[in-house]
């Protein structure tokens, strides 16, 4: 069972900051959002979603939103379950209970989907020109959401690979195959530490649809400008 959107709102500038939540089953759902105060038509939305041990309120979801937002975008972030504002707030015990990962993947598409849902009868957003940009467990998480709900045009998927959290790339429960209308970036660490090579490899491999692979120098916790100038470009082009 869903709640209605509740929201607190204040100016920032020329931007509005929106404060979101909503109850879904037992969850306590927070968001953050960013859309410019003045504006004649209707808006791309962008999903920015952080990364593990992080929040809405990291600097590459909410920094970023808010200079999106000033180019006409609408943009914010979630909290994934478990971490930030979440009452059950333990973001290791999702990496310690890989058994659970189905479930969670299962519980954030839901998440993902309703929020659209609300925020789309609320704000004004164009929802033929929806995206997502995910950094690590964000796109861990990002790539079911996407896949399931089937109204993203494009997305970046960041620091990610087959396997794991994201799960697997073929197969009954495969997610991927549902990508084939979702332009794609894979953004890719040459040294990281976490997800080797060929485990981003076989994730851009397996994606349908039109797709594109970039690699950066740098380790997985590396998440800097040139990441988010990637996804920036990506979503330019596409959305």
């Amino acid at each position: 069972m869903v709640d209605a959107l509740q929201t607190h709102e204040m100016p920032m500038g020329n931007l509005r900051e929106v404060q979101f939540w909503f109850h879904q089953g037992a969850e306590h759902v927070p968001g953050l959002l960013y859309l410019p105060i003045e504006h004649a038509d209707p808006m791309p939305f962008v999903l920015i979603q952080h990364p593990g041990m992080g929040s809405k309120e990291d600097y590459f979801v909410a920094e970023v939103a808010r200079a999106w937002a000033r180019r006409g975008w609408i943009c914010g972030g979630l909290d994934a379950p478990l971490h930030g504002e979440r009452a059950s707030a333990d973001p290791m015990s999702l990496f310690r209970n890989p058994d659970r990962y189905p479930e969670i993947r299962a519980q954030f598409a839901a998440e993902v989907s309703t929020m659209l849902d609300l925020l789309s009868e609320r704000f004004p957003i164009d929802m033929s020109r929806v995206g997502f940009v995910g950094y690590s467990m964000g796109s861990m998480l990002g790539i079911p959401a996407v896949a399931r709900d089937g109204r993203f045009k494009a997305a970046a998927f960041c620091l990610v690979g087959e396997g794991g959290l994201a799960g697997a790339v073929d197969g009954p429960d495969a997610d991927i195959p549902l990508l084939q209308g979702v332009a794609t970036r894979v953004v890719g660490k040459l040294q990281d530490q976490l997800i080797p090579r060929e485990r981003t490899e076989a994730l851009y491999n397996a994606l349908p649809g039109k797709k594109d692979i970039r690699w950066l120098p740098g380790g997985h916790f590396e998440i800097g400008p040139d990441v988010i100038k990637l996804a920036e470009e990506w979503l330019l082009a596409e959305l």
